[in-house]
């Protein structure tokens, strides 16, 4: 008996020793490690819930949700039928491996404890402030050589860490979501202090990073949360009040004056969405983001029309390949001869959605909703703010960008619902 208890209190050391590995690795972009650690955390989980597999996963919540991602990564094999790039098939079935493995991961190895589960919530934050304080720090240093503001906003912000400025916002809304409930509830992960210094320097990255999608989300999810204080009387009402102005009027600020941040938005106001009407361009027309993702809705009918391939796509490894075909035929800017830019050349749809259905046809946009709605029903069963918002900001990203081919797109979709589950510190 005392062997076996001394071997689960290594396992469950382990346990946590290869979840901040992998936090470690995903904040800092150290992809090998991040794969290396997923399978670490897969196997020991196997080791340590070996007696109990089957019903970890009889009783998870999860079921359908999994049951969705093996069915979307099935039907990438699925593809390899009628792909005239075999090679490019296979890639995209390795780099969606991610889909299968990080969900079973996380279902196996998920009966920790609450205080377990606190910790490694509290390292997730020290890890994503470490990394920021390195940023930060870094871009303080560049500007005192050469004074340039942009040294301190969005992908060039963190790209010491070799870091998408989008993904790096949604890992800080979720940590920022997290301790906000947590605050709500008088329990903090940190001293008090530390607690409310961790929101607001997180708040502020948010802003700095730029990302439209996340700054929208987060001041929403901030009026949604003061309102409940408010109405609930949970706290003092005068600080509530004085919280959630102070909140409004800074963001409010934000977007009137001229700044960095408001010109991102200023960008989607200014957009003229007749451009996409055109079958061709000039290579030096700049396309917004509005304008190049209904320019894509546009491109992916027309392909999909064109090979009558509406309902098995034309798979993963050819999709790129028609991609590049029509922005040469609409003569958008593929880069200059010998230089090392390619121009649009290599751009994805930058919506899951489509991707999906260029790639894999409707059956494959048929299982990417039934993803999403199994993610839908569990918040809609749970009731809980924190995760109801983290799945609706992942559910949204998937319109503004093709999630699934990336490997860190695929961790941030599949990792964080399960982990941040609010029964996830009760044994599933």
């Amino acid at each position: 008996m005392k062997i076996d208890l001394k071997s689960t209190n290594t396992l469950n050391l382990l346990l946590q020793v290869f979840y901040l590995l992998f936090f470690t690795s995903f904040i800092f972009s150290f992809r090998a490690i991040s794969s290396l650690s997923i399978l670490l955390i897969l196997f020991t989980g196997i080791i340590k819930n070996r007696r109990k597999i089957v019903s970890l996963f009889n009783e998870t919540p999860f079921k359908i949700f999994l049951a969705g991602c093996v069915l979307f990564y099935l039907l990438q094999f699925i593809s390899l039928i009628y792909t005239y790039n075999l090679h490019q098939g296979w890639n995209n079935i390795r780099l969606k491996s991610g889909l299968v493995a990080i969900p079973l991961a996380l279902i196996i190895s998920a009966d920790m404890s609450s205080a377990i589960h606190k910790k490694l919530s509290r390292g997730y934050c020290i890890i994503l402030c470490t990394a920021s304080l390195y940023c930060i720090g870094l871009a303080f240093f560049r500007y005192s050589q050469n004074p340039d503001s942009s040294l301190f906003f969005y992908h060039t912000l963190v790209k010491p860490i070799s870091q998408h400025a989008v993904y790096f916002s949604i890992y800080l809304v979720i940590a920022l979501i997290f301790l906000w409930e947590n605050a709500g509830k008088n329990n903090f992960i940190f001293r008090k202090s530390f607690h409310t210094i961790f929101i607001i320097f997180f708040s502020v990255l948010i802003f700095l990073l730029s990302s439209k999608l996340v700054i929208v989300f987060y001041l929403i999810y901030l009026l949604y949360y003061f309102i409940g204080f408010i109405k609930n009387k949970k706290t003092n009402l005068f600080l509530a009040i004085s919280l959630f102005i102070a909140v409004m009027v800074t963001g409010s600020l934000i977007f009137i004056t001229k700044n960095p941040i408001s010109e991102r938005f200023d960008e989607i106001w200014s957009s003229d969405i007749n451009i996409v009407r055109q079958e061709k361009f000039s290579p030096g027309y700049y396309f917004t983001g509005l304008q190049f993702r209904l320019l894509e809705w546009k491109i992916v009918t027309e392909i999909l029309n064109e090979n009558s391939s509406w309902l098995r796509g034309v798979s993963s490894g050819d999709a790129q390949a028609f991609l590049n075909q029509q922005y040469i035929s609409k003569n958008m800017y593929t880069g200059k001869p010998g230089g090392n830019s390619h121009g649009f050349i290599g751009y994805n749809t930058h919506d899951e959605f489509l991707q999906t259905l260029l790639q894999t046809g409707i059956p494959g946009l048929i299982i990417l909703l039934l993803i999403c709605f199994s993610l839908v029903k569990l918040a809609w069963n749970q009731k809980n703010r924190g995760f109801s918002f983290i799945i609706l900001i992942l559910i949204s990203y998937l319109f503004s960008e093709s999630v699934f081919e990336t490997q860190y797109g695929i961790l941030l979709f599949t990792f964080f619902p399960l982990f941040f589950f609010p029964h996830k510190t009760n044994k599933i």
